[in-house]
């Protein structure tokens, strides 16, 4: 059914195509050129482009006017669609292409919003201008991570009109709040249990298909896991005064020497077995050679100085610890009674938390301080053998004459730790061929993805969408 835009967001919606909505919108103080024709569904190119235009910055996020952008382009090409509002602006959609059951669903996630971005500093083009510059899609989100939705949308809508028939549900997911604390993720699977618990397979974001500078591919990498954060605040005591009577042993002061003696701990470097294929693949790519990888795997002291050497070899290889803020008085001349540091903890899937927690206060040393948990949730990894990453081996054999298929886990959190709760095999795949330096410009100023990869991106997901239908 198609659905109107209620008043209270149509601001939300200024800029955007007024066909897509249906109503009349006050244009934009500052408009980025005239109106476009809809786009097509089926041509992630144009999709993408609309797609950028509608600012969906977190915070505050209000992606409901992307939703809705979605659930329009979905509902003109008969595919049933649902927009699941959260309050203040925000919403999931779900969307489905029906199979004959025979097999349990497959779901295409993404989410909606993006992080802020700084237009002063972009300068191929403002970043929610969605335009091509030298064959190349600008805008924040291209990459992480409205360029996957365009492609999971247009992998759909090119299925409904091929009449292809399926036997797994084609689920399609858009999700609020990813950047910030998934909110859309938790809240759907908290209020919708049914529309995703049936699912055996999600592809979420996080790695790609990796080329080299000459764009010859090297391998199809996918995230099987992630690192589960463990986000800390540290709040430490002392006597209090005015700053003119310097007092030793004052709460900034075992703050600071805290901080030291964390800046200094280094937990064990410990390379998981599924990932050794992957460790090789990434120590090359940063002039490591493959003996001096092997001599490091056979001897714990050598791993360690690589993996201090290299800090993303190091963060795939031991639990890890930034320090992200500090905090004391907020006067000059006066000595808190309090200071906090806060941590950014990333540890291992198979670490034990309650164990890191005890080394960590064995490392502080310090009576007075009282550790807060902000944030924190278990990972599993999903298998590193099976039917899907054979059907991602015969899609590179395919389309890539059988490059290598290498598992690999994130350092970063996505939404999909939440559905692996579920017992959803969930892997981290973006169909972008993509060098290590396109791949960086995730979260960077004039983040990009070429029109052609989102083109080609459109055709390695139809392949993989039906292998895994034939298993």
């Amino acid at each position: 059914m198609r659905r109107w835009i209620p008043r209270r967001w149509l601001w939300l919606a200024c800029g955007i195509p007024l066909a897509w909505l249906g109503v009349a919108c006050r244009p934009a103080a500052a408009p980025l050129g005239p109106p476009e024709a809809d786009p097509d569904p089926a041509d992630p190119v144009a999709l993408l482009q609309a797609y950028l235009r509608i600012d969906t910055s977190n915070p505050p996020g209000r992606e409901l006017a992307a939703a809705r952008f979605l659930e329009l382009l979905l509902a003109r090409e008969g595919i049933e669609s649902r927009v699941l509002e959260l309050g203040g602006g925000r919403a999931n959609l779900h969307a489905v292409l029906r199979g004959d059951g025979s097999r349990r669903p497959l779901i295409l996630l993404h989410h909606l919003d993006v992080v802020l971005a700084d237009a002063g500093h972009w300068r191929l083009a403002p970043p929610f201008s969605g335009r091509i510059v030298d064959g190349q899609v600008v805008g924040r989100g291209a990459i992480d991570i409205k360029g996957k939705g365009a492609i999971d949308l247009a992998t759909m809508v090119a299925l409904k009109r091929a009449g292809t028939r399926l036997r797994r549900d084609l689920i399609l997911l858009a999700v609020a709040d990813e950047e910030a604390s998934s909110l859309g993720a938790r809240s759907l699977i908290a209020r919708h249990p049914e529309l995703v618990r049936r699912a055996e397979y999600l592809i979420d974001e996080g790695v790609s298909v990796r080329v080299d500078r000459a764009r010859r591919t090297v391998a199809y990498l996918v995230a099987i896991g992630e690192k589960s954060p463990l986000w800390l605040t540290l709040r430490f005591s002392g006597r209090p005064g005015h700053g003119s009577v310097p007092r030793p042993g004052s709460a900034v002061e075992r703050a600071v020497a805290a901080a030291a003696r964390i800046l200094a701990w280094r937990r064990p470097a410990r390379p998981l077995p599924e990932l050794r294929p992957w460790l090789r693949l990434e120590a090359a790519a940063h002039g490591v050679p493959a003996g001096e990888l092997d001599a490091a795997l056979a001897e714990p002291a050598r791993l360690a100085a690589l993996a201090d050497r290299i800090p993303e070899l190091g963060a795939a290889l031991r639990d890890t610890v930034a320090l992200t803020g500090l905090q004391g008085s907020d006067k000059v001349n006066v000595i808190p009674n309090q200071a906090l540091l806060r941590l950014d903890c990333r540890l291992l899937p198979d670490s034990d938390r309650e164990r890191f927690l005890a080394e960590l206060r064995g490392v502080i040393a310090d009576p007075t301080v009282a550790i807060a948990i902000d944030e924190s949730y278990p990972t599993r990894a999903s298998p590193a053998r099976g039917p899907f990453l054979d059907a991602l081996a015969a899609v590179s054999r395919k389309l890539d004459g059988g490059a290598p298929v290498v598992p690999t886990i994130l350092r970063s959190s996505t939404d999909a730790s939440a559905f692996r709760a579920l017992g959803i095999q969930a892997y981290g795949f973006e169909p972008y061929r993509l060098t290590a330096e396109e791949a960086a410009l995730s979260h960077a100023n004039d983040e990009r993805l070429s029109a052609r990869n989102l083109r080609d991106g459109v055709v390695l997901l139809r392949e993989l969408v039906l292998e895994l239908d034939r298993r």
